[in-house]
Order: C-alpha cells, then structure tokens, then sequence
C-alpha cells in the first residue's frame, strides 16, 4: 500500500469533492455555490489567521500544511462536508465530525474563531450568525476530543 493510498482512505478528497459537484449539477442547473456558507469559512480561517500572528505566531511561522500535507486533505474534506451539510445534506455531520477527529488541532481553530464570531455577533448585531452553528460547533468540540475516529464516517 502507497503513501498516495493511505492518505486517500484516511481523507476521501477526490470523491467529497465529486459528490459535491454531482449533488450541485443533479438538477441540470448551473453549478451554484452557497456563497453565505463558503464567505463563513473563509471569514473564519481570516480569524485563524488573525489570533496566530495576534496570539505571538508572527509572519514567520510556518503553517501546519508544511509539515503534513495530509492534514490539508482532511481540512479540505470536512470544509466540502461542511458546505454541503449547510445546503441541506444533514447525513454528512458525520463526515464533519470524522474531520474534527482526524484534525484536532484544526477543529480546535475553528471551534476558538466560531466562538469569537458568536461573541462578536452577541455585541454587534450586525454580523449575522445562525444558532445552527452553535449545533456543529458543540460537535467539532465533542469529535475533536474523542478518542476514536472509525466511529464517525467520511
């Protein structure tokens, strides 16, 4: 067995992502992308970003991907989960969560920038947040503490 087939069975990318694009092209529709959902992910890695050079990292700290280039998989898999379970695909919670497992260090990032974005949320009522995402939040913390992740599936 491979290094290129470990990490695909550890973080099925490749058929996340075409699941993604079949689902969305099913209806003979253009290819629409949930921008609200997509802007959330990219505001919250914007605050990751932010609270590591805040938080002493700096600009010459190496990110994680540099270190492992499967753990970008696993994020980039529960990422496509993520987006397809806010546009209606409930089933692929589990999906999120096996990510959260796999990558507790992540989900530990997103868990903080979630949190800050609630509280933000809380005192300025501009920014808008759906209670829904305090659901998947509670979950990113329980998958991110447990200690198996065969019990979630991809």
């Amino acid at each position: 067995m491979g290094v290129a087939t470990a990490s695909a069975q550890s973080a099925p990318l490749l058929q996340t992502a075409i699941e993604a694009i079949g689902r969305a092209t099913s209806n003979s529709e253009v290819l629409t992308l949930n921008l609200t959902n997509l802007l959330i992910l990219v505001a919250l890695k914007i605050a990751i970003i932010a609270f590591g050079m805040i938080s002493g990292g700096g600009l010459g700290a190496s990110g994680r991907s540099a270190n492992d280039p499967a753990m970008d998989q696993v994020d980039m898999t529960g990422g496509l989960c993520f987006l397809m379970y806010t546009a209606g695909q409930t089933e692929k919670m589990d999906c999120i969560a096996r990510a959260a497992c796999e990558s507790p260090v992540s989900a530990g990032k997103f868990v903080k920038a979630a949190k800050l974005w609630h509280k933000m949320h809380s005192i300025i009522d501009v920014l808008p947040y759906s209670e829904k995402y305090s659901h998947i939040t509670n979950m990113l913390e329980e998958a991110s503490n447990a200690d198996d992740c065969s019990v979630y599936q991809w």
